[in-house]
């Protein structure tokens, strides 16, 4: 079947222009815009004096962005629309911390590099790793915590209430941030308790987090890194986590894990499955964007990662698919005979 050059040649001219937008609202979030239009409209002149911009090229960003209704330009006024209103801090739904924090969007023009020596790009164009950067630029690291509870909303929420929850156990979600997963966790299982392993100046963080959401009293905080044996736990949790490290570290991860663990323990993966065949999925999105983020990152198949627990010493059970992109993998340790 023949195809239509004309609209071949629109459709990558599209993708020009939406990496073009990308940078736009990422510029303007991170510049706080959208937070200064939230009360209401602005003429551009005031908005850029709020916002320490110029006044000409915030005018010809905002008139760009507009056509795709993240604002309204109104002769020299500019509004916030309800699209727009998501990239706001505050907003239920926000997606403002993806936009803000320095990675994707900062290390994607590196991808040539990456390509010729398949390592990944952000040392070469942050001038240090990404967990590096974070932990001299406290206000990144403050914005990447936002930016993983807002994923985390969207992609690791999702499979909470389509999970067969222990009614009464312990759980622990490992690198678990400052507490998203665990706190909706807990509050689907009451009987439940929680621990959250994480690096000290994490757990500072995920204090008033748990608090707020009222967990705080059946979770503990346990300081502790990845590559240790964790607590003893009924049910541990990673999410997004293995998809950060090549396969012989994901392994070291894995065994850590089966050090604590007894033939009882359950062990839940969240991750995006890299289908066996063309179809299309997101999860090839983030195996480039985790090539570019850190060397060895990837997403994997299910194989794969059937592979990586029966080397390690865990037993792929069952995989529960999720409303979105995230599935969750269950494994447990086989009875020693």
């Amino acid at each position: 079947m023949a195809g239509d050059p004309a609209a071949d040649r629109r459709a990558l001219v599209e993708v020009i222009n939406l990496g073009l937008l990308w940078h736009c609202l990422c510029a303007i979030t991170r510049l706080e815009v959208p937070e200064r239009l939230a009360a209401g409209p602005l003429p551009v002149a005031e908005l850029a004096a709020a916002t320490g911009a110029d006044p000409d090229a915030l005018f010809r960003v905002l008139r760009l962005v507009a056509d795709h209704h993240i604002v309204t330009l109104e002769g020299d006024r500019v509004g916030l629309t309800e699209r727009g209103r998501l990239l706001c801090q505050g907003h239920p739904a926000s997606l403002s911390a993806a936009f803000a924090t320095v990675g994707d969007s900062d290390v994607a023009h590196g991808l040539t590099d990456t390509l010729r020596t398949g390592r990944a790009a952000a040392p070469r164009v942050l001038g240090m790793g990404y967990w590096d950067y974070l932990a001299t630029h406290p206000e990144q690291q403050a914005l990447f915590d936002q930016a993983m509870v807002q994923r985390a909303q969207l992609l690791s929420l999702a499979c909470v209430p389509v999970l067969d929850w222990p009614a009464a156990a312990t759980i622990a979600d490992i690198a678990g941030g400052i507490g998203t997963l665990v706190a909706a966790v807990l509050q689907a299982t009451p009987g439940a308790h929680g621990i959250l392993v994480e690096q000290p100046p994490v757990l500072e963080r995920a204090r008033p987090f748990l608090e707020h959401h009222g967990v705080a009293d059946r979770c503990v905080l346990h300081p502790g890194d990845l590559f240790a044996p964790p607590p003893p736990a009924d049910l541990y949790l990673l999410a997004s986590v293995l998809h950060d490290w090549d396969d012989t570290n994901a392994a070291r991860i894995l065994a850590a894990l089966g050090h604590s663990a007894t033939s009882d323990t359950r062990l839940w993966i969240f991750e995006m499955l890299l289908p066996d065949d063309a179809t299309s999925h997101r999860a090839k999105m983030s195996d480039v964007l985790m090539m570019l983020m850190f060397d060895g990152a990837r997403e994997r198949t299910l194989g794969q990662y059937r592979q990586l627990l029966e080397g390690t010493g865990w037993q792929l059970e069952q995989v529960v698919a999720s409303p979105g992109p995230m599935s969750v993998i269950q494994a447990s340790r086989p009875a020693l005979r």
